[in-house]
């Protein structure tokens, strides 16, 4: 069973990933849905995720401060970040994580999240 973390503070945006996830994915997983990074983060001391999909900018956690949050995931961990603002693209540094991937949440949101679930996160579970 796959893990999945979801941060999302928008819910028609977490509704949407939930969704979609649903139509995509050909493996069981579970999802757990947080608003925040501090109240993801304290579930994740207990409870490891093997994906996490986080928004890049939450109300306790802007852009670089976001990516730097889950810095000490295993790094097994796959991470996937997701902003609206085609400025975040540039500003981002997104290399602390060997499989951490950026997608927009904009009209090719779909491919893009298609893309990386199925060519791009590497799951030792599935």
């Amino acid at each position: 069973m796959v893990k999945i973390i979801l941060i999302e503070d928008d819910s028609i945006m977490s509704s949407a990933v939930r969704l979609h996830l649903k139509v995509i994915l050909e493996f069981e997983y579970t999802i757990k849905v947080f608003g925040n990074v501090n109240s993801a983060l304290d579930y994740m001391k207990d409870n490891p995720c093997d994906i996490l999909i986080s928004d890049i900018n939450l109300p306790d956690s802007k852009g670089n401060d976001t990516i730097k949050a889950f810095s000490n995931l295993p790094d097994d961990t796959n991470i996937i970040f997701m902003s609206g603002s085609s400025e975040d693209v540039d500003s981002l540094d997104l290399e602390n994580h060997q499989n951490t991937h950026f997608i927009m949440k904009d009209m090719d949101f779909n491919e893009s999240m298609w893309n990386v679930f199925t060519k791009k996160l590497k799951l030792k579970t599935v």
